[in-house]
């Protein structure tokens, strides 16, 4: 674990670990070991140490997950696993200096091929910037290794800076450095037993549902609501097991198993829309004494369109601004009963030959109005005639009623 001064941390061990390594070589002046950009060049014989790229461990990056339990509360401190990627630039007086810089950087990184402690404390002395990191206490040593480079990455790196700037490089790779982020885990109870084994489980499937009008019908919404037949294969709970029905991630009562292939879910609560309906079963906890913790299995979801009933509908109207227009309120009694958290309209379509008019009726229910059965819409200078009605809430469409043979009888109103 480090805070994120590891990264400057490592910048700077590497740094001192140079520059104590170059000091004897007897170059006069001194060269200096400092991070910077690949075209600084100063006065005097130099070292550069450039931070040019950053990647993610490919090890411990995979470490880290989940780091949240299923309701989101924090477990375990998110941390970075990172990689980073060096280049060692020379210049000297000379090109033996050069080259007696490049042998002696090179030879360093081989000799101390990891970041220690005392590394650290020497860095600190020298860069009393990175003061307060806490890289020696890292889980993982920071490792300094050779990277082979390309003359195509060379030359893509090099290409950024005047060509008379080049010089020889030396790419090394430090890692893996262990970032931390935020936030506090708390307190987390170690693992006491671990318990392995294998149950044979056959998960749920469920293949369709059914209404009154069969599989993959609208369900017309009623008061109560029709049963909903629920078909397919693993459906109800063997010994020891649980079987629920999740309606929009909730679960539901009233659930009777005919068989394993059919359930009955008695006059469900199903207010209009696309409900997503799943059947999850459990299997018991494999060590009662030791965890609670049930084993589950979820179906493939089926989705049920509930559609809104439209009851009677009345129109009181009188004449409008001109001759043919109709102005007044169309009242709707309407199935389930609707409040200020739907959105209601009626749809109104002529149905004489020849008209084309079509009509949106909106209301707005006040907050403080209970759940209305019947709902009255203002109609202001519609063309006079009869009106195909279709109710709307919340996006799902009423269906006209059916008549003895399976038809529809659409309702009828005229203004």
């Amino acid at each position: 674990m480090s805070n994120a001064l590891a990264v400057p941390a490592v910048t700077a061990a590497l740094t001192t670990l140079v520059q104590n390594a170059v000091d004897g070589l007897g170059i006069n002046p001194g060269p200096v070991v400092a991070p910077g950009p690949l075209d600084n060049t100063g006065d005097h014989a130099r070292v550069g140490v450039h931070l040019y790229r950053v990647s993610r461990n490919p090890t411990l990056s995979l470490a880290d997950l989940p780091t949240r339990s299923s309701a989101g509360q924090l477990r375990q401190k998110p941390r970075a696993a990172l990689d980073l990627h060096y280049l060692f630039t020379f210049r000297g007086s000379n090109e033996w200096e050069t080259q007696q810089l490049l042998a002696r950087t090179a030879a360093t990184l081989h000799t101390v091929p990891h970041i220690t402690a005392a590394l650290l404390a020497d860095a600190e002395t020298a860069h009393p910037e990175i003061a307060d990191n806490d890289l020696a206490q890292a889980d993982e040593p920071v490792r300094v290794t050779p990277e082979a480079l390309s003359t195509d990455e060379l030359s893509r790196l090099w290409a950024l800076f005047p060509p008379a700037t080049f010089t020889v490089t030396l790419a090394v790779i430090a890692g893996p450095v262990l970032v931390d982020g935020d936030g506090d885990p708390g307190a987390v109870l170690p693992v006491r037993t671990l318990l392995l084994g294998a149950t044979p489980f056959t998960p749920p499937r469920l293949d369709g549902a059914a209404g009154p009008e069969g599989r993959g019908a609208p369900v017309r919404a009623a008061h109560p609501m029709p049963d909903l037949h629920l078909h397919g294969h693993a459906l109800s709970a063997r010994e020891g097991e649980i079987s629920e029905v999740l309606v929009d991630g909730a679960v539901v009562t009233g659930v009777t198993a005919t068989d394993d292939t059919h359930l009955v879910l008695a006059s469900p609560a199903l207010s209009p829309g696309r409900r997503r309906i799943v059947v999850r079963r459990s299997g018991p906890p494999a060590h009662p004494t030791l965890s609670s913790t049930r084993p589950s299995q979820v179906s493939a979801p089926v989705v049920v369109l509930v559609v809104p009933t439209l009851g009677t509908v009345t129109a009181t109207t009188g004449a409008g601004h001109h001759p043919g227009l109709r102005t007044g309120t169309v009242s709707a009694a309407v199935t389930p009963p609707v409040g200020s958290g739907n959105r209601v309209r009626l749809l109104l379509d002529a149905t004489t030959p020849g008209s084309s008019a079509s009509l949106v009726l909106t209301v707005d229910l006040p907050s403080s109005h209970p759940p209305a059965a019947q709902v009255d819409f203002t109609v202001t200078d519609a063309p006079a005639g009869p009106y195909r009605v279709t109710l709307e809430v919340d996006g799902a469409r009423s269906l006209p009623a059916l008549d003895a043979n399976g038809l529809y009888v659409p309702t009828v109103v005229t203004l």
